[in-house]
């Protein structure tokens, strides 16, 4: 009898230990949450007085970096000087602070703040793959410029890869058709001897890719269908309009060989048409801006170096220029 209670207490207690244990619920980490720090918009300012000094301390006294041309363009570190100093401008008495800037070739210095003011800029409403790099070529960065156009260009090869594929003789397009066809560099029997290609873009919005064309020395840009291969000569690299009905072109020349040019497309049951072309002789235009689907801002830059805006707009009678 004593054995049997004894067992029983033993079992009782054991399953009593086997009660109390439990089980640990596994702790779980939340996952770390990167904090994003968003970089602020540069601030562009503007010279809005011929061979305004930059100079290397804000002090009229210091030595001279560069001197600016009127309406070159800068970007405001956002340092300026607690103090301001009297300047007389064109017959008007600033009393301004000195404000550090960045130049479009990199020097950087301290201008008068009464002799620059804010750039105003335009809000494009059609954005185009290379437009960063057009922005570069405003500044004056044209090195920079290059650099950007070479990795958009692989980008957008990478992207459309489905469509062009380079070839060691030129480029093979797959038009939604089904069809294919070869775009053959030096070919006597397409483009002509002496003529290279070079992909730039895919638009499937308006139905063309886009080429750069070496021929003889002028360089110009090819714009093929893709759905029947036909090509349209440009004078200089295609951005398309906010609701893609029309199409601006600007080329600018670095020989006498080229053109310092404007061209404007719309849209027909026929394709698109050239409606507007302007030789712009010795002003050299660097970046288009949509600000409306029939209305385009286009900044020129003049032989002095001085950079102004010219907006042409679509009427009843064609496109013209409303204001410079």
């Amino acid at each position: 009898m004593k054995y049997i209670l004894f067992s029983i207490c033993l079992t009782l207690i054991i399953s009593c230990k086997g009660d109390s244990t439990t089980q640990q619920e596994p702790v779980t980490t939340a996952p770390a949450i990167e904090k994003i720090v968003e970089k602020p918009a540069e601030i562009m300012l503007y010279a809005w007085v011929d061979k305004l000094r930059l100079r290397a301390k804000p002090d009229t006294k210091s030595d001279i970096v560069k001197e600016l041309l009127e309406g070159e363009a800068l970007v405001f570190t956002g340092e300026k000087t607690d103090f301001t100093q009297k300047v007389n401008l064109r017959g008007v008495m600033y009393d301004e602070p000195w404000m550090k800037v960045i130049t479009g070739d990199d020097k950087t210095g301290w201008v008068f703040g009464g002799a620059v003011k804010m750039y105003q800029q335009t809000t494009d409403k059609s954005s185009a793959p290379y437009d960063q790099c057009f922005q570069l070529l405003e500044l004056g960065n044209e090195r920079q410029f290059d650099n950007c156009v070479q990795k958009v260009k692989e980008a957008q090869l990478k992207k459309h890869s489905a469509y062009v594929k380079p070839d060691p003789k030129g480029y093979q397009l797959n038009l939604l058709s089904g069809d294919q066809v070869n775009l053959l560099d030096n070919d006597p029997n397409g483009l002509g001897r002496n003529n290279t290609l070079d992909f730039r873009a895919y638009y499937p919005k308006i139905g063309y890719f886009i080429f750069r064309m070496y021929a003889d020395s002028i360089d110009q840009y090819l714009m093929v269908n893709d759905k029947d291969g036909s090509q349209f000569p440009l004078w200089g690299f295609p951005k398309p309009s906010v609701e893609d009905n029309h199409i601006i072109t600007l080329s600018s020349k670095s020989d006498e060989q080229h053109i310092n040019g404007i061209q404007l497309l719309s849209s027909t049951p026929e394709g698109y048409v050239i409606q507007y072309e302007n030789d712009l002789l010795e002003a050299k235009p660097l970046i288009a801006k949509w600000v409306k689907d029939e209305k385009v801002e286009v900044t020129i830059k003049q032989p002095s170096g001085k950079s102004e805006q010219m907006i042409i707009q679509k009427e009843e009678e064609g496109w013209r220029v409303v204001s410079q």
